[in-house]
């Protein structure tokens, strides 16, 4: 009997050693599993922090303008941005840009901030252009001049390898901005179909192209900016057109289409005729046939927010283009022009 119970004690004993033993597997085992799923779950929240953005994700509401207020205040040479807002050397190279006809490279500058860098014959138009459409209502991209600059890190270049020297040097250039809180929604909007069709606003865009003779207002120029509004929930979608880099010059020659050029932006006509209560535009460029006439009405109401703009703002628009004296004083002059003739038509 004593024996049997030695026995049944170290039987006993066995038993309790595995179970422990068991136990502890059992608990290694789910402990490795939670491990692994935790490890997981981690990769996966790090790469969809990774890949968020602060853009607006859903649509917004279609917006085409927005009451730029007492036009005459506004500072023409910095326009939409700031001095504080400017591009910031030293600049960091990210990569090429092979979108589009231009040359350009992706920079990000010493505050963290990403920009588009467009070389060749557009930057000084589209700089100016930007100021003006700006101060008149419309929705336009964050972009300034920049007359000599450096880069580091640059390589492997193709189209823009002419542009940027030894060790990153560049000249003429234009920084456009891309701010991580706006969605570049990539929407190529029709001309003759879009919400805005028929208005004032819409009109009023039809006319600035053909004050600043922007021959190459096609579709393929057209975008969507997705932006949070001030209030930082409501969403809005700006059409906008994304390229007036082919303005100030002369499109009337499929042979020979200058941009950013004095002499032949002075001499070209403006106003055709004014019949049937629409104001018809001396218009050669790409813009949609359907749309080169805009009622009279519209064309005052327009006429009253352009027509704030002074001598001097509009000089300034010129200068942050880096224009030289002659370009300044020619283009202002003829936009000055412009802007009385589209008055005295819209009476």
């Amino acid at each position: 009997m004593k024996i049997y119970s030695i026995k049944r004690l170290k039987v006993q004993a066995a038993l309790i050693v595995l179970a422990a033993m068991f136990l502890t597997l059992s608990t290694g085992l789910s402990s490795a599993s939670s491990a692994g799923f935790q490890k997981d779950k981690g990769k996966k929240e790090k790469k969809s922090k990774k890949g968020s953005t602060a853009a607006p994700q859903t649509a917004g509401t279609p917006a085409l303008w927005r009451d730029p207020g007492d036009v005459s205040a506004l500072n023409l040479f910095w326009g939409i941005g700031g001095e504080d807002t400017a591009p910031k050397p030293p600049f960091t190279f990210d990569k090429e840009d092979v979108t589009g006809t231009n040359p350009k490279i992706k920079v990000i500058d010493a505050n963290g901030v990403k920009w588009n860098v467009k070389f060749d014959e557009e930057v000084h138009a589209e700089v100016a252009s930007s100021r003006l459409v700006w101060a008149c209502g419309y929705m336009v991209e964050e972009s300034y001049y920049m007359p000599s600059g450096t880069v580091s890190g640059v390589t492997g270049l193709n189209r823009a390898k002419k542009f940027v020297g030894a060790g990153g040097s560049f000249t003429n250039a234009m920084f456009e901005k891309r701010p991580d809180d706006v969605a570049r929604r990539n929407i190529r909007w029709s001309w003759d179909s879009n919400p805005f069709s028929g208005t004032k606003e819409y009109s009023g865009l039809i006319i600035l192209i053909a004050i600043l003779n922007n021959w190459d207002a096609k579709i393929d120029n057209n975008n969507v900016l997705g932006m949070y509004d001030e209030d930082g929930k409501t969403v809005k979608d700006w059409y906008i057109l994304s390229d007036w880099g082919a303005s100030f010059g002369d499109g009337r020659s499929t042979f020979h289409q200058s941009k950013w050029e004095v002499r032949n932006f002075t001499k070209l006509p403006f106003i055709e005729e004014v019949a049937n209560g629409s104001l018809k535009f001396h218009y050669s460029g790409k813009l949609s046939r359907a749309v080169r006439l805009v009622p009279v009405a519209h064309a005052k109401w327009f006429a009253g927010i352009i027509g704030q703009l002074s001598d001097d703002q509009l000089r300034d628009a010129f200068r942050a283009a880096g224009a030289t004296d002659e370009e300044i004083r020619g283009f202002s002059g003829r936009l000055r022009q412009k802007i009385d003739e589209l008055k005295a038509a819209a009476k």
